[in-house]
């Protein structure tokens, strides 16, 4: 029984195994089954992926391959269209200009055949008109002078030959033949004038040479105009070397019968066919090649008996028509060949034609025929030169008709590479394009290749990381995300606002930052935050102008702001060497800052060097500006403060943005500058330690007496070494309370006056340069005067003579006139330009020369020295200047005279402006420094000699005056004055001017008071002249015054 049952359960377990196999083995395969239905769908995602990339790929590339398609048709359509264009362009040019050249041939042709007419009937004129005028009946007429009318004439019309055919009755024959040998002088008479007076011309022809009767050529009609008349030539020009070929007749010419007759029927010019003249192989005695035909017409002009109408014809004139100079100088030069064919049309007489080329202002004779290139005849140019209003040949008539062709010269001059250039250059244009477009292609596939990769991986990540659905809201705000960076603004305010400011500081200006402001949807406020930062480091200067407003009351305005320019501008320099930030100029005050916008920590040494730099540049400045801005200009100093600190800065916004500095720093840095002192460098504490922070101290001085600044108290300040330099000793009297109070390193120094006072002899050079100057201008201005007026110099013994009369022995007071008259106005026909004018090396080193000595003669006392004078001489230039002067350098009006009278002739005048200025720089020479009352109360021997009168006005101008007649300066003396009369005017200018300076004489006194009221009384006018050159008189005196006594009282103040 047992065994039984251990094989059933042997068996039933085999069968339970075989079972589990069974289902394991059903189980594996539903496993591998799941495993190849996800790797089947993974591989159909991958392959979908790849097959939606292989789309897009092939897309663009069938994209790309329209594109290059494109710019290959568009290449070719380009360059093909360039080329016609280019080409159609020179065919227009080339159209147009030939139409502009045969247009300028047809008016000009007909210009000149209507001048060859007019001057056959000017000679007509002139005959008759002689005729009457003396009596003469014709044909007993010659014309005087007949050779140089008939050359005038010949030259108007541009020919060769004009003649005077009388037209002679049979019956007068004998008469006329006569008349002929006792009036033939006029032959002899021409033949001199063309300066052949040794030619024997030989006797005229005894008689008239019948060559009609002779040569059988009258018509059989009796009253035929040949049988009635002989037409003998009397006179032509030019006059012929053999008076055999006189009085030939011209009705031999069957040419000329029609145009006489039509001339006697009708009374109009007419033209003859075309005839030819050989000339031989020896003309003139010139050896020719061959002989050679030059083509002629004849025009014809009747002469009648009387100017009134209806007169009879008694002759006719005979112009010369000759073709070969017919066309020349027509065309310009350069201009390409065209040719013109003339026809002429004659009817009975036959038609010819002659083919001229016009090469520029030449022309030559082609051929006698129409030669021109049949293939132009699509630009056949044509007019009719004589009897427009006639058919061709119509009653024998001549009708001359031109046809004008372009050449293959002128065409080949438009003919050139440019098309196939033009076309090359817009292919290479098209071939750069596609070059470019190819990099930019490779650049575009290389970075979407890389994002495509990027993407890619990130995709693994994601997927990898989060479910499905998470997937798909990550993706969503990722795209959210990228839609809204899209909508946002390029640029945003407010973000970085260091960077803005530093954007605006490079060039963006407030006022598109404000226009950009206004562009954005904010109604009713700013929807960004202000441009502006705090900078906590940094230092600012202020350098104020010391002595400007005074120094610009005198100075014209174009000299303030040359002045301000020229120093603002050198500052600038420095700024930008030196990396400083230029915040802006305010008068004369000029503002900077170091530290921003871009933040340094040596600002305060930047500063400092920064602000000796402008230190000694502008004193270097101002002393180099003495010579084009006047005295005082180098006494003009620089008032230097700097501060460091904190500073607010930024773009104040509005109408006119701009950058601006706030804060305590600022209007501390304004008290440095406004306590400081001329040419000096102030500084505060807070700079002062950041210079010793920085090993600097040896740059400082402790300044002795502290600042008190408004809401600060007592500030205890420093001045920076100009030089750099550490200070070796302390100032002598001080004390150690004084040494404690001052940090290690650090010099203490005095209440520091201004910088010192420029050397005199530096000084007084630039003054001698000034003056030269200005009085070297109005010597020029005397020069260009006498130039345009063409003045004769009297003899120099003259003047001479002058000078010697008015030397130190006369007694200058009695001089002094109540009138000093000046010249009239006078219109020149020539006006010669100052500028033009250059005066000699030697009268400019006379002229130094002299002022210099002038300077040394000067005495160094407060109120009358060389620079008080120079002042003076600076101010009368600057009140001349101010009254209104008439151009004289331009065409004369009414207005300029009237300006002249309104200014009662000073400003006209450069000697009077000369002796004004020349006045002021003399009138206090060798001035002693007291008043006249105190040499007289001295009894000093000046007070003898000038009889106690005005003795230190007649002292200068007799000291100046000897030392201007010295001959050292003689050349001077013929540059400002040439005759007795420019002497005279000018020393009575200075012995007026100078003595006025003299307010304190009583005579003087009552000589200007009566001047005065005669001159501004009731019945005083300015219709006189003395009434006018008294009010001058007053004015210039009254120059000088004003400038003496306010000067003066300027040093007083």
């Amino acid at each position: 029984m047992m065994n039984g049952q251990d094989d059933d359960s042997e068996l039933l377990s085999v069968s339970e195994f075989s079972q589990e196999d069974e289902l394991s083995s059903s189980h594996g395969d539903r496993d591998s089954s799941f495993e190849h239905e996800e790797n089947n769908k993974k591989k159909k995602k991958k392959s979908k992926e790849h097959e939606i990339g292989s789309k897009e790929t092939k897309s663009v590339f069938r994209a790309k391959l329209m594109v290059y398609l494109v710019l290959i048709v568009s290449c070719v359509t380009a360059s093909t269209l360039a080329y016609f264009f280019t080409r159609d362009q020179e065919e227009d040019d080339y159209r147009n200009d030939f139409k502009v050249y045969a247009d300028e041939v047809k008016r000009v042709a007909k210009d000149v055949i209507q001048t060859k007419i007019d001057v056959g009937e000017s000679l007509s004129i002139q005959i008759t008109s002689y005729a009457n005028d003396n009596g003469f009946l014709f044909p007993f007429v010659t014309l005087p002078d007949f050779e140089r009318v008939s050359a005038n004439l010949r030259h108007m019309a541009n020919t060769d030959f004009i003649s005077f055919i009388s037209l002679v009755p049979r019956e007068k024959k004998a008469e006329f033949e006569n008349y002929t040998l006792y009036n033939n002088e006029w032959v002899q008479e021409g033949l001199e004038v063309q300066g052949l007076g040794d030619v024997d011309p030989g006797p005229i022809p005894s008689f008239i040479v019948d060559l009609v009767q002779m040569f059988g050529v009258a018509r059989p009609d009796p009253n035929a105009l040949e049988n009635l008349y002989f037409a003998p030539t009397w006179q032509t020009g030019p006059a012929p070397f053999n008076a055999s070929t006189l009085l030939s007749d011209v009705f031999v010419n069957p040419q000329l019968l029609p145009s006489i007759e039509r001339i006697l029927s009708e009374g109009t010019v007419q033209i003859t066919p075309i005839f030819k003249i050989v000339i031989p192989n020896t003309a003139a005695g010139v050896e020719l090649e061959r002989p050679f035909e030059v083509p002629h017409s004849a025009m014809t002009n009747g002469i009648y008996d009387t100017l009134e109408g209806n007169g009879n014809l008694v002759g006719f004139v005979y112009t010369s028509v000759p073709w070969n100079d017919f066309f020349n100088g027509i065309l310009s030069e350069g201009t390409g060949d065209i040719e013109v064919v003339v026809s002429e049309n004659c009817g009975e007489a036959g038609d010819s034609k002659m083919t001229f080329v016009l090469d520029g202002e030449e022309s030559y004779l082609k051929a006698f025929e129409d030669a021109h290139d049949p293939k132009f005849d699509s630009r056949r140019e044509s007019t009719v030169l004589t009897n427009e209003e006639f058919e061709a040949g119509e009653d024998g008539r001549c009708r001359y008709e031109l046809e004008i062709y372009p050449t293959n010269k002128l065409k080949n001059t438009y003919d050139s590479n440019e098309p196939l250039i033009y076309s090359i250059v817009v292919a290479m244009i098209f071939v750069f394009t596609t070059m470019v477009f190819l990099v930019y292609d490779w650049a575009v596939q290389r970075r979407q290749w890389m994002i495509i990769r990027a993407a890619r991986k990130t995709q693994a990540i994601v997927s990898s990381l989060f479910p499905k659905n998470v997937q798909d809201r990550i993706l969503k705000d990722v795209d959210d995300e990228v839609q809204r960076e899209a909508n946002k603004p390029l640029v945003t305010r407010g973000n970085r606002t260091k960077d803005q400011l530093q954007n605006f500081l490079k060039g963006k200006d407030g006022v598109a930052a404000a226009e950009e402001e206004a562009q954005m949807p904010t109604p009713g406020a700013r929807s960004s935050k202000p441009i502006a930062d705090l900078f906590p480091e940094a230092t600012i200067i202020f350098a104020d102008i010391v002595g400007f407003t005074a120094w610009s009351s005198t100075r014209e305005p174009t000299q303030v702001f040359q002045l301000l320019e020229t120093i603002y501008h050198v500052f600038d320099e420095i700024a930008n060497r030196r990396r400083v930030f230029k915040v802006e100029t305010v008068g004369d005050c000029y503002v900077a800052v170091a530290g921003l916008p871009e933040p340094r920590k040596d600002h305060a040494i930047v500063m400092a060097r920064f602000a000796r730099d402008c230190l000694v540049q502008f004193t270097a400045t101002v002393k180099a500006m003495v010579v084009e801005l006047g005295p005082d200009t180098e006494e003009l100093g620089v008032r230097i403060g700097l501060h460091s600190g904190p500073v607010t800065a930024g773009v104040l916004r509005g109408e006119r943005a701009r950058f601006q500095l706030f804060g305590d720093t600022v209007n501390t840095t304004a008290r440095m500058e406004s306590t400081g002192v001329p040419n000096k460098i102030h500084l505060s504490q807070e700079t002062a330690d950041l210079l010793v922070a920085a090993g600097k101290s040896q740059w400082l001085r402790t300044r002795r007496e502290k600042v008190v600044a408004k809401g600060k108290g007592e500030l205890q300040t420093y001045w920076l070494d100009s030089t750099g330099e550490t200070a070796t000793a302390t100032t002598e009297g001080e004390s150690d309370e004084e040494e404690k109070g001052a940090k290690p390193g650090i010099q203490t120094a005095p209440v520091v006056a201004p910088a010192p006072a420029v050397p005199s002899a530096d000084k007084y050079n630039r003054l001698v340069a000034w003056n030269c100057d200005i009085l070297a201008k109005l010597l020029t201005q005397i020069v260009a005067r006498r130039e345009s007026r063409r003045t004769d110099p009297d003899p120099v013994a003259d003047i001479r003579k002058l000078e010697e009369q008015y030397g130190s022995n006369r007694y200058v007071l009695s001089e002094v006139q109540e009138i000093v008259r000046l010249p009239k106005f006078e219109a020149d026909s020539q006006r010669v330009d100052p500028w033009s004018v250059q005066l000699s090396e030697e009268v400019l080193s006379q002229l130094k020369d002299y002022v210099q000595t002038l300077a040394a003669m000067y005495r160094d006392n407060p109120f009358h020295n060389f620079e008080h004078a120079s002042h003076v001489t600076m101010s009368v230039m600057k009140l001349l200047s101010r009254i209104v002067a008439p151009d004289l350098t331009s065409a004369p009006t009414d207005t300029e005279e009237a300006l002249h009278d309104h200014t009662y002739g000073i400003t006209s005048d450069p000697m009077t402006q000369f002796a004004v200025a020349l006045s002021a720089l003399i009138h206090d020479v060798d001035h002693p420094g007291v008043p006249n009352t105190q040499l007289i109360k001295e009894q000093t021997s000046l007070a003898a000699v000038y009889r106690n009168k005005s003795i230190a006005e007649q002292n200068s101008v007799d000291l100046a005056w000897d030392l201007l007649m010295d001959d050292a300066y003689s050349d001077l003396r013929r540059t400002i004055y040439v005759t007795k009369n420019e002497f005279l005017r000018f020393r009575q200018l200075v012995v007026n001017i100078v003595l006025a300076t003299d307010i304190m004489d009583k005579d003087l006194g009552a000589l200007r008071k009566g001047r005065w009221n005669r001159a501004f009384s009731e019945q005083s006018s300015d219709n006189t002249e003395d009434d006018v050159n008294r009010k001058a008189t007053i004015v210039m005196e009254h120059l000088i015054q004003a400038s003496d006594v306010a000067h003066t009282m300027q040093h007083w103040h």
